[in-house]
């Protein structure tokens, strides 16, 4: 079903409002109950005696409906794998047809045919709901030439390859005339908006949008009447796709998930979608006589109808399977869903199954024992009034052999596991850093600055070098004493220092200055404006080719960081400035553990994979109090020590990514006899997956790569938010109850955020993230309300510690308060002035380094 704002693919919001309010049906004995025993969930269990039985109970049908209650069932995903490789040796199918993309499928059909594995084809195609499980990866083998073909029959967009949509559209349109008259831009906004965030973009006209679509659309028409076979083929797939996308818009546009909350959202709203992905597998089932389709989705979209139920919003419920049925016939058509009697599943945190009622379908099967079991309504239980939680696991009375053909019972379901979840081997022992006391982080060898204790007055202006104009609000800070001030609107300032002391200027977007501090009054600061935009420099050597080197970082990865278990300390310093005024302003000490096989910030899609446990220790408010720690909050990379490492967590350091940035090498620069390259980067394209971060409009910045060993020594990006989209959704929405209103309460005139991030090279060779640096800028006005204008910065200094301390390492199944975040912790940890009176806070992270630097 549809989800909104970033994440899709999920089951529809409406089955939460359906509810057995229903007399219950006389139980039917459990010795009664017609079941087939069923051995074996194992996708690797090719011994089907246990499924023979599905031959005849299956009979000619040409399409099975393969349905699960959630998508957050990791052995039920097993069990569809077993019964897919089933149904495709014994039975004949030769398709399965994923609920994902119509076009993100057919290319990655097109790219399976051409050698391309089937790991990385799928990927990009299919939602990273099934994709990115341990469980779903049995699927994989079955794929490619000689095996199993793929297929989608949903309108949504889903996956990289989306990406490649128009300009395919494009190129094949390009040789008819009248081509250049398609606005594919305007078609290019509006779909970018439907594949991020599931709605028609406020900013955009669906009349315009339907214009463009009705142009390329009369090309293709003449091309599919053409002389070309191969190109007509290629326009009736075209003139598909394209109205799948225009239903897609306008179920977005007119049925808009965002001005509607849960309980808001009936089952009916789902009725466009539902009609479009019958469409399209039927359209597919004409154009391919030969298909033998297993279907692979939620199981309220694969159903059939629901007139006979006496819920009035379930009869108005119409399946995209009772589409397909009716179509085909009844016994073209295989419904089979999954039934579960106990156990957990994953929905955006681990929810139990709730315990079957007695005279409920799942009791009954309880009651005999088996741990998997088939159960056919069609043939042995016609029109019985019968009580499943066969949907989210609700419970619903009705004919369900009028919905569903046959349930596979499993005794007990499981969360899914995150795919790739192998744990790295631990590195030899020659190669482990030495036991040792902790780093720089502890008191008792923390670095400070000299002073001599003589208090002088440093004042001044700050102005943006490039225009001259005064820098409003920037931040004038000595960081290693924890104090500072805020310049005032027309960039002016006065700062109380100490001899020795060094004074950081900074602010969102611009490269920071330091300066001594040496009482100077009438001071002008000029920053530079950080734009990271790329300039035009020439490259020529192969080996100074920007993608290959940044190719090398990757794969030098495996070897330059450490992926084993590791626990860091950490020094975090936040500030809250609102206009000219330090609100907020905290320091805290902590202890992270990195779990190994961490890369994805928060454990990835669905959160199932690996996470970052953080534990905050000590805590100092320095001004501001703990009441306002929710004004900390603030979304993007180095917010959190989660988001801290770009090496680990930024979509620039996978291999499958890079094609998304223009790369360019600026400099080789040259620093204690050692050369860097330094690699500007700007994202081609800004969404989720290219920026690792929703709602941006620009994603740039550079990269310090040493040449010897292609590790990332620093990292500095700049992002843009959207807020042009942000805007219009938020007025769009404003006044209305949905949660999206709540969301979006406010508009924005500007709304950027900046990440610099340094790393060391550890005793052991291997290297770490030493400092990360962010900065936001929040300014605009909350809609009928006041407006805003602040700067929020997080700071944090990371010391890996030896690994004794890992028998200590902060654990969130021990301590489940861990679980609440660092900044929840803030509130619950007490101030200790003992350890602050002793504590040296460390050496604030260097600028970027004045160089010596040569042209390549």
């Amino acid at each position: 079903m549809r989800c909104f704002v970033g994440v899709a693919c999920f089951l529809g919001l409406f089955w939460s409002t359906v509810v057995a309010s229903r007399a219950q049906p006389a139980p039917l004995a459990s010795a009664q109950l017609p079941v087939h025993a069923v051995r074996s969930i194992s996708p690797a269990d090719d011994d089907f005696t246990d499924l023979a039985f599905l031959t005849q109970e299956i009979g000619d049908a040409r399409v099975v409906m393969l349905g699960e209650p959630t998508h957050g069932e990791g052995n039920v995903f097993e069990a569809k794998a077993r019964l897919l490789r089933f149904l495709h040796s014994r039975l004949g199918f030769n398709t399965v047809g994923f609920e994902s993309g119509f076009y993100e499928l057919d290319k990655a059909q097109r790219e399976l045919h051409a050698g391309v594995p089937a790991a990385e084809a799928i990927s990009r195609s299919v939602f990273g709901i099934w994709t990115g499980t341990r469980e779903f990866q049995a699927v994989l083998p079955l794929l490619g030439p000689g095996r199993l073909g793929v297929m989608g029959f949903d309108p949504q967009l889903s996956g990289d390859y989306q990406e490649s949509l128009l300009e395919e559209l494009e190129e094949f349109l390009k040789p008819e005339k009248g081509a250049d008259a398609v606005a594919y831009d305007y078609l290019d906004a509006c779909l970018a908006t439907m594949g991020e965030h599931f709605i028609f973009p406020p900013t955009h006209n669906l009349a315009l949008f339907e214009l463009q679509l009705g142009k390329a659309r009369k090309l293709l028409d003449r091309v599919a009447t053409g002389p070309s076979a191969p190109r007509r083929v290629r326009a009736v797939f075209w003139l598909q796709n394209l109205r799948s996308l225009q239903a897609l818009a306008r179920d977005y546009a007119h049925n808009d998930p965002s001005a509607k909350s849960g309980a808001e959202f009936t089952a009916t709203d789902s009725n466009p979608r539902d009609a479009q992905m019958a469409d399209n597998l039927l359209w597919y089932l004409r154009q391919h006589p030969q298909a033998k389709v297993v279907c692979w989705g939620a199981l309220p979209h694969l159903a059939n109808k629901f007139e006979g139920f006496a819920d009035a919003e379930l009869r108005s419920y119409r399946p995209m399977g009772q589409a397909v049925k009716a179509a085909l016939g009844p016994d073209a058509v295989y419904v089979l869903g999954t039934l579960a009697g106990s156990g957990s599943y994953q929905n955006f945190g681990e929810q139990q199954v709730p315990t079957p009622a007695a005279g409920s379908l799942e009791a009954d099967l309880l009651a005999q024992g088996h741990n998997y079991a088939f159960v056919s309504l069609k043939h042995d239980l016609p029109g019985r009034q019968l009580t499943t939680y066969a949907f989210e696991y609700k419970p619903v009375t009705g004919p369900w052999s009028e919905t569903v053909d046959g349930f596979l019972f499993l005794k007990t379901v499981n969360p899914p596991h995150p795919a790739g979840g192998e744990t790295p081997s631990t590195p030899p022992a020659a190669e482990a850093a030495p036991a040792r006391l902790p780093g720089r982080l502890t008191p008792a060898t923390r670095p400070m600055a000299t002073a001599d204790g003589a208090t002088r007055l440093v004042s001044g202006t700050v102005l943006d070098r490039t225009t001259g104009q005064p820098v409003p609000f920037a931040t004038v800070a000595v960081p290693v004493r924890s104090t500072g001030t805020v310049a005032d609107a027309s960039g002016r300032f006065r700062l109380e220092t100490q001899a020795g002391e060094n004074v950081q200027i900074s602010s969102i977007g611009y490269e920071p200055v330091t300066i001594a501090a040496a009482g100077t009054s009438g001071l002008v600061v000029r920053l530079v404006p950080a734009a990271f935009a790329l300039a035009a420099v020439h490259v020529s050597a192969q080996s100074q080719d920007p993608r290959r080197i940044m190719k090398k970082v990757i794969r030098a990865g495996e070897t330059n960081y450490g992926w084993q278990d590791e626990v860091c300390q950490v020094y975090t310093h936040r500030r809250f400035i609102d206009f000219d005024t330090l609100r907020h302003d905290i320091e805290y000490v902590s202890q992270v553990f990195n779990p190994a096989g961490w890369r994805e910030w928060g454990g990835g899609f669905l959160l199932l994979g690996p996470k970052q446990v953080h534990k905050v220790l000590e805590k100092h408010v320095v001004s501001g109090s703990a009441a306002g720690l929710n004004e900390y909050g603030e979304g993007g990379h180095g917010f959190l020590s989660a988001g801290a490492d770009p090496v680990r967590i930024s979509p620039l350091f996978k291999l499958g990514k890079l094609g998304k940035y223009a790369l360019q090498l600026d400099t080789i620069e040259q620093r204690h006899g050692e050369g860097y390259y330094v690699v500007r980067f700007a994202v081609k394209r800004a969404n989720h997956r290219s920026t690792g971060m929703y709602h941006a409009a620009g994603y740039s910045g550079k990269v310090y790569i040493r040449q010897r060993d292609y590790a990332v020594v620093r990292y500095e990006a700049l992002w843009q938010n959207d807020t042009v989209l942000w805007n219009a959704t938020a007025r769009k929405c404003h006044g209305r109850s949905g949660l999206v209103a709540k969301l979006y309460p406010q508009v924005y005139s500007d709304h950027r955020k900046a990440h610099v991030v340094t790393y060391e090279q550890g005793a052991n060779g291997r290297y770490h993230i030493a400092s990360s640096v962010a900065q936001a800028l929040n300014a605009g006005h909350v809609l009928g309300g006041k407006a805003f204008y602040t700067q929020k910065s997080c700071e944090a200094y990371f010391e890996p510690l030896p690994a004794e301390a890992l028998a200590t390492r902060p654990d969130a199944e021990k301590e489940p308060a861990l679980r609440g975040g660092e900044i929840w912790q803030l509130t619950k940890t007490e101030y200790r002035p003992a350890f602050w009176a002793t504590f040296r806070r460390p050496v604030p992270a260097e600028a970027a380094p004045a160089l010596d630097a040569k042209k390549p």
